[in-house]
């Protein structure tokens, strides 16, 4: 678990929301603990309820957070004032990157989206708000128009093909430490050697032979 800052103290809501990020992503929705999470931020049930009445609503504030922040990350190459495919080939790149720069600069953030793929499958069915889902119809918005304009593959479904480069980024973070000791591959030593590795490769394959670097 992090440490606690001696920084200037941040507000209550916001630092029950950093410390349930641990939290959750430690243990996933069903097993973080609405009181675990309150000793941590020494502010008993009653204070943590004033601010997020149940799990379900602290949890979603969480989400919502990085959704947030996603969001933000997926404008600098949204806002792209030219559609023209040359300038669609460096908006795929830095989709990319930027994907693999947030995994890095906020691992438990990451941590936490992959066991909400991987853990709710019951109650996301249920979910009235699902603030992950703007980023990801972005995401696909942006095959899509790749694959329009004749840069990525138009075999594979443009969901097949988030799919692939998602679930090839994360695997490849959490596989990375069982890999170096089991392969010989040089970028394997460092975490941001390999993952710039894989991003770029993962690319390559579902672009078009020669797309990204004409």
């Amino acid at each position: 678990m992090p440490g606690k800052s001696l920084s200037k103290p941040i507000p209550r809501k916001e630092l029950i929301l950093e410390r349930a990020e641990w939290h959750f992503a430690e243990h996933g929705f069903q097993g973080a603990s609405l009181s675990a999470i309150a000793r941590d931020c020494e502010v008993g049930n009653p204070g943590l309820l004033h601010h997020f009445p149940s799990k379900e609503a602290l949890y979603g504030a969480v989400l919502e957070r990085h959704a947030d922040e996603l969001a933000a990350h997926m404008r600098q190459w949204a806002d792209d004032e030219a559609r023209e495919t040359r300038h669609l080939r460096a908006r795929l790149l830095t989709f990319v990157t930027l994907q693999v720069e947030w995994m890095h600069a906020r691992p438990a953030g990451a941590k936490l989206l992959l066991r909400e793929m991987m853990d709710n499958a019951e109650r996301i069915q249920r979910a009235q708000i699902r603030p992950l889902e703007g980023s990801l119809r972005a995401s696909l918005a942006l095959i899509e128009e790749a694959q329009a304009a004749g840069v990525m593959r138009r075999e594979l479904s443009a969901t097949v093909i988030l799919t692939i480069i998602l679930g090839t980024l994360n695997y490849a973070k959490i596989a990375r430490p069982t890999f170096s000791m089991a392969f010989p591959e040089p970028a394997l030593k460092s975490d941001p050697a390999w993952m710039t590795m894989v991003a770029r490769d993962v690319l390559s394959v579902v672009t078009v032979d020669g797309a990204l670097s004409e």
